[in-house]
């Protein structure tokens, strides 16, 4: 009992439990959303939704991961009290912008404008839990974090007793349970940091090291949602909403190539700068295996679309189980993709890295509206699919020249 006791209470058990809470609450909230909520007003919440990702991609260039070296380097009371306001005050920039773009003069933002309020709070709410979430990951307090995480379990009985369930009410019921969830953090950093936002020096180290970082989220982000949010806005809220739904049911397989990813890099590059190129044949093969399991679930998506989606989001949605169909055959791309991906990071060619990103934005600038206009979820999906090949073609072709070989 004691030994059981030991285990739990390790920082990697406690990470991986977190994890499990923290992804598995995201997936069963999108699926609970979708089956509460119309497909349009589903719809319009991933709009939000995607729109927030890229508002909290902002705040982690700009303060999170510049405060992940700085407190390696040197942690103080200081950093974390000006790194707890910065956010503060770059939250209330965010919701001066949306109140200001939601009265512009365009006829797509003017629904945002019926739910302007709701909408400020739940961007705010999930910026701020974000934030302090990872600033307490970094400090390594993983027992307080996955306390936060545990609170927003919350959210489910709360939506669940809803019986007209509104837009509305799920972007304040979200934002109210992230706000809670938060409180445990914001009472640990106001005690335990100096709150002087007035520092020169961390005003420049952060605007030095985040103004590139900025650079890369955007490009990252436009690269990855791209044809998703054109999707909305060419084929209708309602089109989004299916395919947002899917791309939650194919994030288990994100969380899974996640850990392939972070478990394999470190080892790989371990293995390759110590010139074992034996050990790293094997790491290889059990890489193909990973991916053969992965590429067996994603089969079975494609086999069982229509009811897969049917029970995830309602009869309303069986109507785009091929949807599922196109996804995985996009995911299969994905996976074959990650032994080069791999290979571009542990060999260090961060610039090819950074270039395939590129080259897959540019294409999505020339080619969305084609691929929409004529081709509809198909062409939308088909774009998505088309950055992919062209990120792997140019990733190969670079190590080719290079004669750059990791895994032979």
């Amino acid at each position: 009992m004691n030994n059981i006791f030991k285990i739990v209470q390790r920082h990697p058990f406690l990470v991986l439990t977190d994890q499990i809470i923290f992804s598995g609450s995201n997936f069963l909230l999108a699926f609970l959303l979708a089956r509460k909520l119309s497909i349009s007003d589903f719809g319009f919440f991933s709009t939000v939704l995607l729109v927030t990702y890229l508002l909290v991609s902002v705040c982690n260039a700009l303060i999170v991961q510049p405060f992940q070296i700085l407190a390696a380097k040197e942690f103080g009371k200081k950093s974390l009290g000006f790194v707890f306001q910065a956010t503060l005050l770059l939250i209330l920039i965010f919701a001066l912008l949306m109140f200001s773009s939601a009265f512009l003069p365009f006829s797509r933002l003017i629904i945002f404008q019926d739910h302007i309020l709701s909408i400020i709070i739940f961007v705010s709410a999930y910026i701020l839990q974000d934030f302090l979430r990872k600033v307490l990951l970094i400090m390594d307090h993983v027992q307080l974090v996955l306390f936060m995480d545990s609170i927003f379990i919350l959210v489910f009985p709360l939506m669940i007793i809803q019986e007209n369930l509104s837009l509305d009410k799920s972007l304040l019921i979200i934002g109210l349970v992230n706000c809670i969830a938060s409180l445990p953090a914001i009472w640990y950093i106001i005690r335990n940091s100096d709150l002087n936002i007035k520092n020169s020096a961390l005003w420049k180290y952060h605007w030095n090291a985040g103004k590139w970082l900025v650079s890369a989220s955007f490009l990252q982000w436009f690269s990855s949602n791209f044809f998703t949010l054109a999707a909305g806005i060419y084929l209708g809220i309602s089109a989004l909403g299916a395919l947002r739904l899917v791309q939650s049911l194919f994030g288990v397989i994100n969380v899974l190539l996640q850990t392939v990813e972070n478990y394999y890099i470190p080892k790989t590059a371990k293995l390759y700068y110590e010139d074992q190129e034996s050990a790293r044949k094997k790491l290889f093969k059990n890489m193909r295996q990973w991916i053969t399991v992965l590429g067996i679930i994603i089969g079975l998506f494609f086999i069982f679309s229509q009811p897969l989606i049917a029970l995830l989001g309602g009869e309303k949605y069986r109507e785009y189980g091929f949807v599922i169909k196109l996804v995985s055959v996009l995911y299969l791309l994905i996976i074959y993709s990650y032994p080069t991906r791999i290979s571009i990071r542990v060999l260090e060619q961060n610039k090819a890295f950074f270039t395939g990103y590129c080259i897959s934005f540019v294409f999505s600038l020339m080619s969305f509206h084609f691929l929409l206009q004529f081709g509809g979820l198909y062409g939308a999906v088909g774009g998505l699919a088309m950055n992919q090949l062209l990120m792997i073609a140019y990733w190969k072709i670079l190590l080719n020249k290079k004669k750059l070989s990791l895994w032979t």
